[in-house]
Formats: C-alpha cells, structure tokens, sequence
C-alpha cells in the first residue's frame, strides 16, 4: 500500500434496504464476502449443541450412579446380606433401586432441557428471562 492509498472501510451499521437486498438472515445482518446464514438457524444449532450436552451429561451421571449401586449390591451379597421380610436384600436393590434413579434422572433431563430451550427462546426474542438459575 502506497502512502496516497486509503484503507478500505467495511460498513458496520444497519441499513434495512441493503440488508434484503443482500438476502440476510432474519435479523438482517449480512457480512461482504460471506454468505448470509439464518440467525435462527444458528440458534437452533446452538440449542441442539446445548441439548446434546445436556444428554451426554445425563448419561454420564446415570451409568456412574447405576455402576455405584451395582457395586453396592456385590458387596451386600458377597458379604452380609441380612434378609428384608425373608428376601435378601440385595434381590430388593436389584428389583427395586433403579426405578427412583431412573426417574430423578429423567425429571433433571426433562427439566433442564426446558430451561434450554426458554432460554435460547428468549435469546432468539431479544428479550431477557430474568436471572439464569
């Protein structure tokens, strides 16, 4: 660049009749060179990425929790396990113990992945949800 030459400056600022012009999202942001992407597709990118974590994360906890109470479970039956009602307890573990586990864990899914999904909702509104729990 020679010293006569001045930089090239990039338009930063809104300007609605370019904006369609150029096919932008719907927020009618669009940048030169790149190609216009939804913004609600990028929302909804973002959400399924969350949602995804959010699932890997549950399961995660489920396996660890259940491979505890299996290990529990050895360890009663290899060792004492005193007799519940004339059962061993280790049959009432194996019989009865999960259910709870598998319903507090799809309680804490089914709750946070509707908090997820307000909160890119809200995102995606502009507006704002209150303070984030």
């Amino acid at each position: 660049m020679t010293g006569s030459e001045r930089p090239r400056r990039v338009r930063v600022s809104f300007d609605s009749d370019t904006a369609s012009a150029v096919g932008e999202g719907t927020l009618g942001i669009a940048l030169p060179g790149a190609p216009a992407r939804d913004a609600d597709a990028v929302f909804f990118s973002d959400l399924v990425r969350a949602q995804l974590r959010l699932a890997v994360a549950c399961l995660i906890g489920f396996v660890v929790v259940s491979a505890m109470l299996t290990a529990g479970v050895v360890v009663i039956a290899a060792t004492v396990d005193p007799p519940v009602f004339g059962v061993p307890l280790s049959w009432l573990l194996q019989a009865y113990a999960y259910y709870p586990i598998i319903v507090l864990f799809a309680i804490v899914f089914a709750r946070s992945a509707g908090r997820n999904e307000r909160r890119f909702r809200a995102l995606g509104d502009g507006g704002h949800e209150g303070p984030m729990r």
